[in-house]
């Protein structure tokens, strides 16, 4: 399943909905499980999805928790072979290879590598590659404890959903239930495989070789500017495409109607009327970004209205810890550590304060339980929307201070992400009679690996192509910066008439939100992916439209092969861009192309 970073709106939760009831047989307690074959399969899947995540993240906002991915790759790879050698791949194997793989996958978000840290480069402040390394561990352990100490009460007691977790067990159950399909996991295997190289040749073609453009404009003009001026085109991207294919028309669509907003109509306006210094992209995007987090800022503050009883639950959920919360003592001495190294980096790095930061730690558990609740309830995780609540508090508490403000958000966004992937995992684990800690040691270990793989491609990424350029834009990044500003400084200093947009942005965004609680909801679109159309250049809203619509196309047409094949195209082509991706600015860092 693919997640924006602020909230997780991906694919529509009643597409992976549980049935009413749902029967596992728990494997026998002799059964294999925490192994060195399942652990490694995890890792080495679970980086691929880092260096994936890290590069869609940057590029598009969207990035995938990984859980069904993994399970089904971990069981391709592993399940003949063991069987040929003897010792049969168990389901509980496959269990933890998903659940290392998740956490390691989660990790670009758990550690802001998404969103606050490219804020904080474009602030002005710059963080060495050691400190988001030991920042981003730290907060991936919070991450991973704090599910740990919410799992029995969500799972065991409550017994919620985590549709996501749900989805997981029975794919596992079924998979290793089932008899004489080699010949469709070796389909799988060679279309997965086919998708990574025709991606990896067009982006070869493309940023390497040069033989390709980034898009192929738009014929035409708006107000006399050129339609390739305002990135008005079709992206040569089979990422971008596969995105689409795997969030839907109705995302699709409503990123477009955000782009055709913003690129079509305010762009041209703001030219013509000579508001703007000048009519280049960055300019514009400066300006386009204010109402387009207005209307992400917007739908997080409805959907935090409408989540006002899940905070009173949360607070029953902290209050109920202390009562056979089945956490190690190591682990805890592990959480203890990652505080401390929380608070040395925040004070030494970010300018957070010792007390300061000992608050946002303190708000880490609560605001983890509101998003454990959400995943859980709903498979939606408001990450981003704890992070800004977050920032709003410290607004007030350290007037003026912009680095420390986005630092305190990531605090709380970034352990929440870790939070809502792992209670997935726990959810699939506790219905295939997983042992928890096992799953803990895997978990702990992926955020170790998820450091060492992302922070890496991150800085490669942001060196070589530049945060919140056209080639990466890094969206969620203006959400932490606009909110910092507003915060701290209030609407002054904001371009002209921008604050006005970014309000009648905010109440639209809200609007959206309350109404789609109802009957209207698939009628209308879908406030994120709206604020994110304004932000992107418009060729990456029609390109990720492209992909939906073909792939609705092809359902209407074809529509068993298309449910069928639809999630193994869509991950061989985002993962061959991405690591084609990856590949090319390397080169590029060393002056090789």
């Amino acid at each position: 399943m693919s997640h924006p970073v602020s909230g997780l709106p991906g694919a529509d939760p009643a597409e992976v909905a549980p049935a009413p009831s749902l029967s596992l047989v728990p494997e026998r307690p002799a059964a294999l499980e925490l192994t060195a074959r399942a652990l490694g399969m995890g890792l080495l899947i679970g980086g691929l999805l880092a260096v994936t995540n890290v590069y869609m993240g940057l590029k598009t906002g969207w990035w995938e928790s990984g859980s069904v991915t993994a399970a089904v790759l971990g069981f391709s790879a592993l399940a003949s072979v063991s069987r040929r050698r003897g010792v049969p791949y168990t389901p509980l194997e496959n269990n933890l290879t998903q659940t290392a793989a998740a956490s390691v996958g989660a990790m670009p978000a758990a550690a802001g590598l998404l969103g606050a840290l490219p804020a904080l480069t474009l602030l002005g402040t710059s963080i060495p590659g050691w400190g988001v390394a030991v920042w981003s561990v730290a907060l991936g352990v919070l991450g991973v404890l704090a599910a740990h100490l919410l799992r029995r009460r969500l799972v065991a007691q409550e017994a919620l959903p985590f549709p996501t977790g749900i989805a997981t067990a029975e794919l596992i159950t079924a998979m290793h239930a089932s008899t004489g399909d080699a010949v469709a996991r070796a389909g799988r295997g060679r279309l997965l495989a086919g998708a990574g190289a025709v991606a990896v040749a067009v982006t070869a073609a493309r940023d390497a070789l040069k033989w390709l453009p980034g898009m192929t404009a738009l014929p035409g003009t708006l107000a006399g500017l050129p339609a390739a001026s305002l990135t008005w085109g079709v992206g040569w991207s089979p990422m971008l495409l596969a995105i689409g294919m795997m969030t839907g028309p109705r995302l699709g669509l409503s990123m477009l109607a955000g782009a055709a907003v913003a690129w079509g109509v305010l762009a041209p306006a703001l030219a013509g009327a000579g508001v703007l210094a000048d009519t280049r992209y960055e300019t514009l995007s400066a300006w386009l970004t204010w109402p387009g987090v207005g209307l992400m800022v917007g739908s997080a503050l409805a959907a935090l209205l409408a989540q006002a009883r899940d905070f009173l639950s949360a607070a029953r959920d902290v209050g109920s810890l202390g009562r056979g919360a089945a956490v190690p003592s190591w682990a805890l001495g592990a959480g203890l550590a990652a505080c401390v190294l929380a608070v040395v980096v925040g004070a030494a790095l970010f300018g957070l304060g010792v007390p300061y930061m000992l608050l946002a730690l303190v708000l880490v558990l609560p605001l983890c339980a509101v998003c454990a609740r959400g995943a859980g309830q709903v498979d939606v995780s408001p990450v981003t929307q704890m992070g800004q609540v977050t920032q709003v508090i410290f607004g007030a508490l350290l007037p003026g201070a912009m680095a420390p403000n986005v630092a305190a958000g990531a605090v709380v966004s970034g352990a929440a992400a870790q939070t809502g992937v792992s209670m997935w995992s726990l959810k699939a684990g506790h219905l295939l009679g997983a042992s928890a800690r096992h799953q803990l040691v895997a978990q702990l270990v992926g955020v170790l690996a998820g450091s060492v793989v992302g922070v890496p491609v991150y800085l490669l990424l942001s060196r070589t192509h530049g945060l919140g350029s056209e080639a990466l834009p890094a969206p969620f990044a203006h959400q932490f910066r606009a909110v910092a500003e507003v915060a701290v400084r209030g609407l002054d200093g904001l371009p002209p008439h921008a604050a006005l947009a970014a309000c009648v942005a905010v109440g639209v965004g809200a609007l959206l939100t309350w109404v789609s609680r109802g009957r209207a909801a698939r009628w209308l679109p879908l406030p994120v992916a709206l604020g994110i159309g304004f932000i992107l250049p418009a060729y990456y809203a029609v390109t990720l439209c492209l992909g939906a619509l073909g792939l609705a196309a092809a359902r209407w047409r074809w529509p068993r092969a298309a449910d069928r094949n639809t999630s193994t195209l869509a991950a061989g082509a985002i993962a061959g861009e991405s690591l084609a991706g990856v590949l090319i600015a390397a080169l590029m860092a060393f002056g090789l192309t």
